[in-house]
């Protein structure tokens, strides 16, 4: 009895090492999966201009001739046909009577050529209506008709695939420019708590710093202009953008918070497509890129004045 009490005891003391073993696992588990959740919600933030600037060439396909509508060729048909004038049948044919069986093939023969020559036409009748709306679409972007910016804008950018860092967009034509007014993030859309993970595998977290959050603010506002700038000039045909951003700012007057524009960029493709921005940090950018803004670690953004670059908002 005493023998089997204590194999009792030792396989209570191994179950109870494993059960502790498993814990301690999925406490670690649970550890980096929150420190990876945590590095993907910032990389959202910050990182929205991490991509590379790839242009359509818009212009190529607006001064391409139009395609016209192709006439019906029958060849699958008249060689069917061919084939069943030409036959002659031999004498097993004639023996067994199966002439008229072949015939008949012949014939079927025939009928599914020239189904097959009336859905080649079609095919083809479809392809040339396709490639002149294309030319007509790329015609209306280069030239710049609103309309049809925001239709490219829709089916070609990837703006709609933004919405953790972008809760608005409108487009503004005035003059020959092209203006995105953005409604960015605001301040309290940032993390309170950051999430590290230990040598020990064990998760750290901690309240961020003022400080630290308003640079988080900073530089998803600038990450997400540089990001709207890259796919204006991915869709559209344009040599030149500007984007207004948009954010919560505290009128210390009132103690109110209110949207106020924060950041004007005004890029080129040429300059874009120069910017290693897979390594750049978007504050970095906006300083090259001659943006203005108002920001400090302390206040955070400062209203700009829009009218000073030519925008007028409305209320």
């Amino acid at each position: 009895m005493r023998a089997m009490d204590r194999a009792a005891k030792q396989a209570e003391r191994q179950r109870a090492a494993r059960m502790k073993s498993l814990d301690r696992q999925a406490h670690l588990d649970a550890s980096a999966r929150a420190a990876s959740e945590y590095d993907e919600i910032v990389e959202a933030l910050v990182g929205a201009h991490r991509v590379r600037l790839t242009r359509r060439d818009w212009l190529t396909t607006a001064t391409a001739p139009r395609v016209g509508v192709p006439e019906r060729r029958d060849h699958a048909e008249a060689a069917a046909a061919e084939r069943l004038a030409a036959y002659v049948p031999g004498w097993f044919a004639r023996t067994f009577g199966r002439e008229r069986s072949a015939r008949d093939r012949l014939q079927r023969d025939v009928e599914a050529a020239r189904a097959k020559d009336d859905a080649d036409h079609a095919a083809a009748v479809s392809d040339a209506h396709r490639r002149n709306s294309e030319i007509v679409e790329a015609q209306r972007i280069v030239e710049r008709q609103p309309d049809a910016i925001v239709s490219a804008l829709d089916r070609y950018s990837g703006l709609g695939d933004l919405p953790f860092s972008v809760e608005g967009i409108d487009t503004l034509f005035l003059d020959g420019r092209i203006i995105a007014i953005v409604d960015g993030l605001d301040l309290e859309d940032m993390p309170h708590e950051s999430v590290t993970l230990l040598k020990s595998g064990k998760a750290s977290v901690k309240n961020l710093a003022v400080g630290k959050r308003a640079e988080m603010h900073r530089d998803a506002i600038c990450s997400t202009a540089i990001r709207v700038a890259l796919e204006l000039q991915t869709s559209l045909a344009i040599d030149e953008v500007e984007v207004l951003m948009l954010t919560d700012v505290l009128d210390r007057g009132s103690g109110h918070l209110d949207s106020a524009p924060v950041l004007h960029l005004r890029a080129t493709a040429q300059t874009l497509a120069a910017l290693n921005l897979a390594r750049a940090e978007p504050a970095a950018v906006m300083d090259r890129l001659g943006a203005h803004m108002d920001w400090s670690k302390r206040d955070g953004f400062r209203p700009i004045n829009a009218a000073a670059f030519g925008i007028e908002l409305g209320d």
